[in-house]
C-alpha cells in the first residue's frame, strides 16, 4: 500500500508562458524541478506525473518519475483546476495498487521547492492528524492593510478594512498566502471534492517558506526571474572595503 503518492500536474499548454513546462532554467526543463524533489524527498513512496505532452512526459522520465497515463483532453484545458488533476490521478491509483494515504499535489511552477520542504510537510500531517498541508509565505510586500481597489481610475480603500489601524509595519498582523508549492492531503478529500473549493479539509496546516523557495512561475519575466536565480553562485560584499553596515535602529 502506498503511503505518500506525489503528483505532478505538467499539462502541455500555457497562456502565461507558451510552452511552460519545458522551458529551460540553467539547462533543465521546469517539470524537472518539481519531479527532483519529490524523488529526494524522503517520505515519498511514488512520483507520478500527469500530463497530455508526451514531450513533457519524456522530460519527467529522465529524473525519476513515472508516466503511467496520459491525462485525459477533457481535464488539460485552461480552464480546468489543477485539483481536477490530482484527483484524476489518485482514482487512477486507487484502481491500480489500492488508494494512497496523502496525495501530494506539485507544480512546476514552483522550481526552487526543496525536498526538506516536502519532507516537513509529510511528518506534519502524520503527526497531527490533520487533514492537508499546504505551503505558506509571510506577506511582505503588500500587506491587506495597504491594499486599494480601484473606481476607474480612483484610488478607494477595500472593504472592511481600516488602513489607519495599522499605519506602521511593525503593528500590522503577520499574515499569510499560500506559496503553490505544496498541496498534501488525506486522499480521500480528493474524492469528495465538489469542485468548489481546494479539497484541503477543515484542519489546514502550514509549512512556511522563505526566498527562493517561494518562487513562482507564471510569467515570462518570472521565469528570466528563476533563471537568473538559478545561475547566481553565491554572494557579494555588501559594502566596500571598510564600510560599516548602517545601523537599521529607528529607521523607517
Amino acid at each position: 500500500m502506498t503511503d505518500v503518492l506525489a503528483v505532478v500536474a505538467a499539462r502541455g499548454g500555457s497562456k502565461g508562458v507558451p510552452g511552460k513546462n519545458l522551458r529551460l532554467i540553467d539547462g533543465k526543463p521546469l517539470v524537472a524541478y518539481q519531479v527532483e524533489a519529490a524523488v529526494g524527498a524522503e517520505h515519498v513512496d511514488e512520483v507520478i506525473v500527469s500530463t497530455d505532452d508526451e514531450t513533457i512526459a519524456d522530460a519527467a522520465r529522465e529524473v525519476g518519475a513515472d508516466v503511467p497515463f496520459t491525462r485525459p483532453a477533457d481535464l488539460a484545458g485552461d480552464d480546468v483546476p489543477v485539483i481536477a488533476a490530482f484527483a484524476h490521478a489518485a482514482e487512477y491509483w486507487r484502481e491500480e495498487h489500492g488508494t494512497p494515504t496523502y496525495t501530494l499535489g506539485l507544480q512546476p511552477t514552483s522550481p526552487f521547492n526543496p525536498s526538506t520542504d516536502i519532507d516537513t510537510a509529510v511528518e506534519k500531517i502524520r503527526e497531527t492528524g490533520s487533514d492537508s498541508v499546504v505551503s505558506v509565505e509571510r506577506v511582505t510586500e503588500t500587506h491587506p492593510y495597504r491594499a486599494y481597489r480601484l473606481e476607474g481610475d480612483r484610488v478607494k480603500p477595500l472593504e472592511g478594512v481600516t488602513v489607519t489601524a495599522a499605519e506602521q509595519r511593525q503593528d500590522r498582523p503577520d499574515v499569510y498566502g499560500f506559496t503553490g508549492a505544496i498541496y498534501l492531503r488525506q486522499t480521500e478529500l480528493l474524492f469528495e471534492w465538489d469542485g468548489d473549493d481546494f479539497a484541503l479539509g477543515e484542519d489546514v496546516r502550514a509549512v512556511v517558506q522563505s526566498g527562493r523557495s517561494t518562487v513562482e512561475i507564471d510569467t515570462d519575466f518570472q521565469l528570466e526571474l528563476a533563471r537568473a536565480l538559478a545561475a547566481y553562485d553565491g554572494p557579494e560584499a555588501e559594502f566596500p572595503p571598510g564600510v560599516e553596515p548602517p545601523s537599521t535602529d529607528g529607521a523607517h
